[in-house]
């Protein structure tokens, strides 16, 4: 019973922990997919990104 219980919260453990990281590597695929399809456009012009048609927006003010 007890290395039942150590295995489901070691399994429940890597779960938690790798998910989130999942996650974040898709958001940040989508994004550079974006910026490479709004290169050298307007903001408001509509591109396809995998199939949809989006809108580039407006370009983020750089911070100092």
């Amino acid at each position: 019973m007890s290395k039942l219980l150590t295995t489901l919260l070691a399994a429940i453990f890597a779960a938690a922990t790798l998910t989130p990281i999942a996650f974040a590597a898709k958001h940040e695929m989508k994004e550079s997919a974006l910026a490479t399809a709004c290169k050298d456009k307007k903001a408001g012009d509509e591109v396809t990104v995998d199939g949809k048609k989006v809108k580039c927006p407006e370009a983020k003010a750089e911070k100092k």
